[in-house]
């Protein structure tokens, strides 16, 4: 029996590395979960980190199967994510796939960075630090945000008005704080 097999859930914890793929400069979390956190759960850890509003379809692909939102009507092939493990499924150094917004195309690289074996059980999950400010919901790709970018930071630009008024407010490109993403962690029970 392997070592993964044979650990107790609430033995396991797991530091990720979420990062946002095709933006430069990148956007990226780090988190520390148990491992008895389902994946289901998980998914609204990245969310409330990356700063997301989840309101858009998501999936997992993790060893070439993919985890999702169990399509009732059984139209697709994903998994259901509800109540799967991470412990179970995953090892240090596994990488897998979190994609936000099928429209839009978000992708995040997930990299298990470590797995700890702990005396006592990890009830809640911690973000430990990250950078930059998650892309505004519906805002079009990762391409798009990129014109996005130089829209808000150009306010002669003839949309910069428009791009202002559509987000409510000022966009801060660098502006990260690991206090509010915990505090939006605490939220979630």
């Amino acid at each position: 029996m392997n070592e993964k097999a044979q650990r107790s859930p609430k033995e396991c914890t797991l530091q990720l590395r979420i990062t946002l793929r095709n933006t430069d400069p990148i956007i990226w979390r780090r988190v520390l979960v148990p491992g008895t956190m389902p994946l289901d759960q998980l998914h609204r850890v990245i969310q409330v980190v990356m700063g997301w509003e989840d309101r858009h379809l998501h999936v997992f692909e993790i060893r070439g199967k993919r985890y999702g939102v169990l399509d009732l009507e059984g139209e697709d092939e994903d998994l259901d994510e509800t109540g799967l493990r991470l412990r179970l499924i995953m090892d240090e150094r596994d990488r897998f796939t979190y994609e936000y917004d099928l429209g839009d195309g978000w992708l995040h690289d997930v990299e298990v960075e470590t797995t700890e074996v702990t005396e006592t059980e990890m009830l809640d999950p911690v973000c430990l630090d990250g950078a930059r400010t998650c892309p505004p919901e519906d805002c079009g790709g990762a391409w798009r945000f990129a014109e996005f970018l130089k829209i808000m930071a150009d306010p002669t630009h003839n949309e910069h008005e428009t791009m202002t008024t559509w987000l409510g407010g000022v966009f801060d490109p660098e502006h990260f704080s690991v206090g509010a993403a915990n505090a939006r962690i605490q939220r979630l029970r």
